[in-house]
Formats: structure tokens, sequence, C-alpha cells
């Protein structure tokens, strides 16, 4: 069976076994492929140093001879993200920003531009020193055009009414997934935060992580496949400690 040579973007470990883990990568040849990846606990291991959640790596795959995963014959690192084991927010975001990838990022298919823009993003993000702490807003913010969800506005005026995020229309009274007059006022300039204007959006934590779940709750009304993420709480204390940014999460199941 032919060899696939593809660069790949890390995004979620999960434990197959005591001599096994299945790394889930979104590779730009082939989508979102699994990887076979052998527990080696008594020595170093360079190729699982590689793995890193967010890395984005060069890899020669080869499908293993039954069923859908691969195994890695080479592997080199193209783009570590050493910044997230040093910076806190950008620790947090990682844990983020890998679970939420790889729950929406399943279809084994390429899509290059999408690939594009997951990598160019990210190796901004590991050199930025500014606004930090919006990158993963406007990374979802802009994603969004990558699936086909980029809302159009109602040119009307909000009059005092409430815009429902699912039917993106607005509707006399309050309720779930609905945007108040206040917060709706703020949607357009929202979805302008481009990556060069982070530092123009002075958010407040609570700002932050209300603007995230009203994003997350968009994604997840127009993308029926998209479960609840198990990270939130994680990456909300870790907005508010600020402790050392922890390791890739590990499904044991």
């Amino acid at each position: 069976m032919q060899a696939l040579s593809t660069p790949a973007i890390v995004l979620h470990r999960t434990r197959y076994s005591d001599s096994y883990s299945i790394y889930q990568l979104y590779t730009r040849e082939a989508g979102a492929v699994g990887v076979l990846v052998p527990e080696r606990r008594q020595r170093r291991q360079p190729i699982r140093e590689l793995l890193r959640p967010l890395a984005e790596v060069e890899l020669i795959l080869k499908k293993q001879s039954r069923g859908e995963l691969y195994k890695i014959q080479e592997a080199r690192g193209l783009c570590l993200h050493h910044s997230l084991q040093t910076h806190p927010a950008k620790g947090a975001q990682a844990i983020f920003l890998s679970e939420f990838l790889y729950r929406i990022l399943r279809t084994p298919s390429p899509e290059p531009e999408l690939y594009h823009f997951i990598s160019h993003s990210l190796q901004l993000w590991e050199g930025l020193e500014q606004g930090v702490a919006n990158f993963h807003l406007s990374f979802l913010i802009q994603l969004l055009e990558y699936f086909g969800l980029t809302p159009e506005l109602p040119e009307e005026p909000c009059l005092g009414r409430f815009f429902d995020l699912s039917e993106l229309r607005f509707v006399p009274s309050p309720g779930a997934y609905r945007l108040s007059p206040e917060e709706y006022a703020a949607v357009p300039a929202l979805l302008r935060m481009s990556y060069e204007r982070l530092y123009g959006y002075p958010l407040n934590r609570l700002q932050r992580a209300r603007i995230l779940d009203l994003l997350l709750d968009y994604y997840r009304l127009h993308l029926h496949h998209f479960p609840p993420l198990k990270c939130l709480p994680i990456l909300r204390q870790l907005a508010t400690t600020s402790p050392p940014p922890a390791p890739i999460p590990v499904d044991e199941d």
C-alpha cells in the first residue's frame, strides 16, 4: 500500500491499550486521520515528543492492513509552538482549540484551503504578543467562513428586539440562543476581529466567556454533530488562575 506524505496538525490523543495510543490528526492531503503510536514509557520517544497539542509536523504514513488507522514511518517537526509551554494564556487556548478542532474536523477528505487557514493561524499565534487573550475568539469567528456559516446580518435595526442565533432574524421576546439588543449591537464589530487588531478589543474575562459561549452555541446550532466540549471548565479555571499550561488531554476509554 502506497505511503501518504503530508503535513499534519495534532488534535487529540486517546489511550487505545497499554501498548498504544491513537492520535487524531488533521492532514493537508487526507483530512482527518487516526494514527497508532506505541507507548514506550521506559525510554525517550522522539515521535511522541513531536506530537504535542496543535503542533504541525511533516509525516510519512502507512495505512494498516486492516481498519482505517495509520502508522508513522517518518516524522519531523514543522512548527511545534513552543510558546504554549511557557505562556499561560496560550496553554489554555491550546487545550480548548485542540478539542474544538478535533470535534469539528472529522471528515477524511482533503480541504487544502481550510488546512492552510488553520496552519497560518497557528503560526501567527506562536509569535503573537499583543491581544493574545482574544486569539481563540478571532479564530472561531474567521473559521465560520470555511464551514459556510458566516452570518448574513439583517439590515433592519434592532428596535428593542432580540436576535435569534438559529434563525438569524429578530424576534420580539428573549429566549435561549437569542441575543439582547445590547449584545447584538456588538456583533458587527466582533465579526471584523482580525488577528492584526486583537489588541483593539479590550474585553474582560466575563465578556470573553460570554462571547465564547455564544460562538459555541452558534456552531452547535448549525453543525448538528458538534457535541459539548469537555475542556470548557479547564479553560475557565486557567483563565482565572493562570497556572502553567497543561499537556494534551487524554481519553482513557
